[in-house]
Order: C-alpha cells, then sequence, then structure tokens
C-alpha cells in the first residue's frame, strides 16, 4: 500500500481525463464555463428540485459563485415568510432587491398550532401590516401568492391591502391560494364586501379559498376564463356563493379542468333548489372532489352539471342515504360528441376514490356495474360499508357486465381492513384473469401482519404500506353520526 500521494499519482495516470478525478493544483475546471452558461445552470438547478433552503446555497460556495449568484435574478424569486412574533423581514427585503423586476413567487406560512396556544402571541398585526407594506408595492410582479392565517382578522387584512383605490391588477398572478386556519361559526357573515386588485387578475389558472370569505361577483374569480383549477373548503352556508353566482364563476371557466368542492359549494335556499333550464357542460374537467353535507346540494350540482371528460372522481360523504346521488351519476349523460351513444359518467372514470357513501347494496352494485373501465380504487372502508370491497372477489350478476366486478382495475388503495380479507380479494381476480398490479395499504392497519406481507409481495407486483398523510389520501373529511 502507497501513501496517499502515490495514490493520487496513479489516478491521474491510470485515469486520464476521468472525471471523478480531480485536476492537478485545485483547478476547478466548471469556473471555466461562461458566467452567463454558469448563471443558466444555477438556476436550472434550484428550481429542478423540490428543497427549501434559507438561502441560495450556490452564493456560499465561494467568491466567484457569490457574485454570479447575485447578479442572477431568478435564483431570488421564491420568498417564504413564517408569521410568528419578532420575526425579521430584511431578507424579504433583501429578497425583492435581488429578484429585480422578475415575477415572484410568495409563501406566507403559520407555524403549527397547539391547542392551548394563544394564536394571538403568535405575530403582532403590526408585523403583519409591514409586512404587507413590503410586498404589496411589488404586486404587479406576484407570480404565486400562498397565504395561511391563524386568524381571520388577518386575512381580512390581506384583503383591505389589496383592495385599496391604488393598488394595480395583480397582470401576472397565475396561482392565488388562501387559507384560514380559524374556525368560522356557521352564523358568520362577511362584514365588507371589497375588490381585490382592482378586480383584474386576468393570467390566475389557479384558485384555493379554504376558510376564507369573498364577494363572489369580484371579476378575479367570477370571469377568471384562464382558471383551470378552482378548490374551494370550509364555507358556512351563509358565505357561500349563491346558485347564480357559483353557476356564473363556472360557467365563465370554460378551460377548467379540476374542482374541489369539501364543505362548499352554492349555497342552497330552504326550498329545493331550482333545476336550469340546461345544464352547465365543464367540457374541459378531469377531476372533482366533492365532500359536502346535505344531499340536496350532491344530487343537485350533478343534475346541472356534465362532466364529459372527467377521469378522476373523489366523494366523502357523511351523514344520510346518496341512494338517488349515485342513480343520478349513473344515468346516460350528454357526450362530447353527437355520434358517441350516451354512456354514464361513471363509466368514463379511470380512477374512484370514495371515503364515505352510504347507499343500499343494489346502489353499490350499480355503482360498479358502471365502473367498466375504471383502473384505480381508493376506499376508506372505516366510513363505508363492507360491501364494497366484498363485491370485488364476487361474479358479476348483472347482464354484458363480464364476469366480474370492475374488470380493468388494476391499482387498489385500502384503509380499514384486514390482511385476510385482501388475501381473499388478490386470490379470486387472479384466479378469474383480472388480476391486481398494484396494491397500497394504510400504515396504520394493523390487522395486515409480517406474513400477509411476504404474501402480497409474492403474489402482486407492487405492495406498499402508505402513511395516512400521504399525496395519495386517507382522512378525508366525512362526518359520522
Amino acid at each position: 500500500m502507497g501513501t496517499p500521494e502515490q495514490a493520487e499519482q496513479a489516478s491521474y495516470t491510470f485515469l486520464p481525463n476521468n472525471s471523478f478525478v480531480p485536476p492537478k493544483g485545485g483547478i476547478c475546471l466548471i469556473n471555466n464555463l461562461p458566467l452567463e452558461l454558469l448563471s443558466y445552470i444555477f438556476t436550472f438547478g434550484s428550481t429542478s428540485f423540490n428543497v427549501s433552503l434559507p438561502f441560495s446555497f450556490v452564493s456560499r460556495v465561494c467568491r466567484r459563485w457569490r457574485n454570479i449568484a447575485l447578479l442572477a435574478p431568478s435564483l431570488w424569486t421564491t420568498i417564504v415568510v413564517t408569521l410568528k412574533a419578532r420575526t425579521s423581514y430584511k431578507r424579504v427585503s433583501t429578497l425583492l432587491e435581488r429578484s429585480k423586476s422578475l415575477p415572484i413567487d410568495i409563501l406566507v406560512t403559520t407555524p403549527q398550532l397547539g391547542r392551548i396556544v394563544d394564536v394571538s402571541k403568535l405575530l403582532f398585526p403590526a408585523d403583519f401590516e409591514f409586512l404587507l407594506g413590503m410586498l404589496i408595492p411589488h404586486i404587479h410582479r406576484w407570480r404565486t401568492m400562498k397565504v395561511t392565517t391563524p386568524t381571520d382578522d388577518l386575512m381580512q387584512e390581506l384583503f383591505s391591502a389589496v383592495s385599496d383605490p391604488s393598488i394595480p391588477a395583480a397582470s401576472q398572478l397565475t396561482t392565488f391560494e388562501l387559507y384560514n386556519q380559524q374556525y368560522i361559526p356557521p352564523s358568520f357573515r362577511v362584514s365588507k364586501h371589497l375588490t381585490l386588485f382592482g378586480g383584474s387578475a386576468p393570467l390566475l389558472t389557479r384558485i384555493v379559498l379554504w376558510g376564507v370569505h369573498i364577494d363572489w361577483d369580484q371579476p378575479w374569480i367570477a370571469s377568471a376564463s384562464n382558471l383551470t383549477d378552482l378548490v374551494l373548503a370550509y364555507h358556512p352556508e351563509a358565505t357561500r356563493p349563491s346558485l347564480a353566482q357559483f353557476s356564473a364563476i363556472l360557467r365563465n371557466a370554460p378551460a377548467l379542468e379540476k374542482l374541489c368542492l369539501r364543505q362548499s359549494g352554492p349555497a342552497m335556499e330552504p326550498s329545493s333548489p331550482v333545476d336550469f333550464d340546461a345544464p352547465i357542460q365543464l367540457a374541459r374537467l378531469t377531476d372533482f372532489h366533492l365532500a359536502l353535507d346535505g344531499r340536496a346540494h350532491t344530487t343537485w350540482l350533478m343534475r346541472n352539471f356534465t362532466f364529459p371528460a372527467l377521469k378522476n372522481l373523489s366523494l366523502g360523504f357523511g351523514r344520510g342515504d346518496y341512494t338517488e346521488f349515485v342513480e343520478e351519476l349513473a344515468r346516460p349523460a350528454p357526450s362530447l360528441s353527437a355520434s358517441r351513444a350516451s354512456c354514464s359518467l361513471l363509466n368514463g372514470l379511470e380512477s374512484l376514490k370514495i371515503a364515505g357513501l352510504r347507499c343500499s347494496d343494489e346502489c353499490i352494485r350499480t355503482l360498479y356495474g358502471e365502473l367498466q373501465n375504471l383502473r384505480s380504487l381508493n376506499l376508506s372502508l372505516s366510513y363505508l360499508d363492507p360491501l364494497f370491497l366484498d363485491i370485488l372477489s364476487t361474479p358479476c350478476m348483472l347482464p354484458e357486465r363480464g364476469n366480474i366486478w370492475l374488470p380493468r382495475l388494476a391499482t387498489l388503495y385500502l384503509s380499514g381492513t384486514s390482511g385476510r380479507a385482501l388475501r381473499e380479494l388478490v386470490s379470486k381476480r387472479r384466479e378469474v384473469g383480472v388480476p391486481l398490479n398494484s396494491l397500497f395499504v394504510e400504515e396504520a392497519c394493523t390487522t395486515v401482519d409480517d406474513g400477509d406481507l411476504e404474501w402480497f409481495k409474492e403474489n402482486v407486483k407492487k405492495f406498499e404500506f402508505r402513511d395516512a398523510g400521504d399525496d395519495s389520501g386517507w382522512n378525508e373529511d366525512v362526518n359520522e353520526d
């Protein structure tokens, strides 16, 4: 064995021009690249990975890299602020300056709150006002604005700030997400109606209003013609858009692809809502998440809106019998093409997630009988009748539906079940020639033991435990009796 110096010399001798062997003399070859190319590499690297750091790490490597980074505005366009007392906003000012005139992405977050924490001590209102005073002069540069506040008062402070008559249009804003963590009682009323951004944010493609209450007639949401993704969540009945306002929002969003209604949607009059003369067609909608209380809401929605391109549906309902709702789903729906026969909305689905759906056994059979093209199914069985799972391993008795339910099913996500039931399901479907390719089970499922785990790995192409907080989602908002 030689010395380290001898080993280094051998590397240069036997591995000439090898990229893993550093050059002699401490020369850094990357520094031979033109400044413009290095700047592009830094920018590409900072946007290619989902890594959140308190600084641009390339500016901390060496003086040369720092000088290059400081001259690259695209490295400084993401501004992250946590709302807590005694927060220094010096970094915000620095980022606003270094990003020059480029569009900026702003994320304002709130620390996780314990049940006994006094939220008023987390942030002084004057601090939030000071932060807004720094950001609002750059409103014409906002590309993404995501704000989470611990109280509705702070959210209203934001609304007031961006509703001043002197505020220009949010001309570059594409993503606008607002989350209010404070519980709002059902009797809550919007105290004043404010028009954000002078009513104009013409490039908006994604809007999230989570426990946030606005005037629904504002042009930036009522006429968002470029909108592709809309999330409305946790709105008491008194703060929801009227049927006319809700319909106008969707009618004026012809490019809408994703819609999520979670304890929100149109306000329903005490009497039964009146149907439209003709259903509103959401021609491009592919993803629909629906989690509501109240059968009148859900059935009315499915009767007055059509979704001819829908591929992914997520349902999470609580109290009540939703048989009528499922029957509405199973009815023939208008087709995008006049030459094609009308099929039900269910027939076109590729993935379905159910986290709460009370209905009759016959209704479950009707539902599954229409899912001839379904490839992915996600069931939260803690909130569902066992038949939703058991039926998957039994012969289909409906005419012209094949010999088993969901014949194209390849991927199954489950929570609230046992290893024994899953083994039987996997075996039965394999015996009839429609095996499952992928099986994902909630990690907290204690009835799946080590023996089950080994069996699944041998009999399913892909088996994994999933955390309850995984993107596939286990904990939906289902209100039990």
